[in-house]
């Protein structure tokens, strides 16, 4: 499952791959993703983190996507949402949002909030949901398993 490689310097590194096998992690790389998951917040806002845990819980799905993957989807879907700066807020991104599996109270919530039509009160929702996501799928047993998962492979 692993391979030393050699290095510039000419020590050697351990290379673990991915849990689908299409990418080389060395050691230090998958230690630092298993402490980017001591927090859900930490490990979504690394690129590299959340792509692993995004195929990770791909991988292990049997049938539908869990709730974890939807909160997952509805978190990147408001991260998208805040980078835009001169995106207007409007009902068919609450409808995407929805689509997704944005809980009722939730989309009662924007949908509030975009008829108030300020942006940082619409900025504040679209964190509030992700917040809330966040929750969901910390304590969630994909997430859980991708932990356990990370340090399984840190033992071989």
């Amino acid at each position: 499952m692993s391979s030393p490689t050699s290095t510039n310097k000419g020590d050697l590194k351990r290379i673990i791959k991915c849990f689908c096998g299409c990418t080389d992690m060395t050691v230090e790389e998958v230690r630092r993703i298993y402490r980017l998951a001591n927090s859900v917040r930490e490990t979504l806002l690394d690129s590299e983190a959340s792509r692993l845990l995004r195929q990770f819980m791909t991988l292990h799905r049997s049938g539908d996507r869990s709730e974890a993957e939807q909160y997952l989807d509805i978190y990147e879907k408001c991260s998208e949402f805040l980078k835009e700066d001169q995106h207007t807020f409007a009902q068919n991104n609450i409808e995407e949002l929805c689509d997704l599996g944005l809980p009722y109270d939730l989309e009662q919530d924007m949908t509030r909030r975009m008829l108030n039509g300020q942006q940082t009160d619409i900025k504040l929702g679209l964190n509030r949901i992700q917040g809330k996501c966040c929750k969901e799928i910390e304590v969630s047993q994909n997430f859980d398993d991708f932990k356990k998962a990370i340090l399984k492979k840190l033992a071989h």
